[in-house]
């Protein structure tokens, strides 16, 4: 019995496939992704490579991107901003495609709030313009998560500035601590020279 594919992901999809519009999917997650884009009048996604998804783990985001909510994460995330428009740029380590360069410069026929995206596919990122009075920073990410293309938002990319500060504090103390030590042990030098050594030294 020849194994059957994943139409999203390339997955196979085992003896019990989830089907929808005769259509097998591995799991619920590439089947709820497929249904969002063609929903959307974007199953143009598919027509550039053969299983172009990544294979989907379905979850509820419930609070896991309420920290996005806060005010000082935004301003380190949203890079530009007047009147009701702004500007985030977010790395995507799952763009591997031009078929999901298609889909993330798209994004705006998932919601018009976002009035455009471009991706850089060297960097892995993804520039998007948004109104920042209908669409929130948190409801951007959540909305990347649902077709799986997870935005990477760690710590060093929030507080980026701050570190660079601290390590320039650390290498300024590391330099004065090495410039006292340095002259302690030349004056200390003719206590270990063997012989008499003029006062000039002492």
């Amino acid at each position: 019995m020849s194994e059957i594919i994943c139409i999203h992901c390339g997955e196979d999809c085992g003896k019990y496939p989830v089907v929808w519009d005769d259509k097998p999917f591995c799991c619920e997650g590439c089947k709820t992704v497929y249904q969002i884009l063609n929903e959307n009048k974007l199953g143009g996604y598919y027509n550039i490579y053969e299983n172009p998804g990544i294979k989907v783990d379905l979850q509820d985001f419930g609070g896991k991107y309420a920290y996005l909510d806060k005010e000082e994460i935004k301003e380190k995330l949203v890079y530009f901003t007047e009147g009701e428009y702004s500007k985030t740029k977010l790395y995507i380590p799952d763009i591997h495609c031009s078929s999901c360069i298609w889909l993330l410069e798209n994004l705006y026929m998932l919601n018009t709030s976002i009035t455009q995206s471009m991706v850089n596919f060297v960097k892995k990122e993804v520039d998007i313009t948004f109104k920042n009075t209908e669409i929130s920073l948190r409801e951007i990410v959540e909305l990347l998560a649902s077709i799986h293309y997870i935005p990477m938002i760690n710590l060093q990319s929030i507080t980026g500035e701050k570190n660079k500060s601290e390590n320039k504090k650390l290498i300024y103390k590391l330099g004065i601590a090495g410039f006292v030590f340095g002259n302690t042990m030349l004056l200390s030098m003719p206590e270990y020279i063997p012989g008499e050594v003029s006062a000039e030294f002492r």
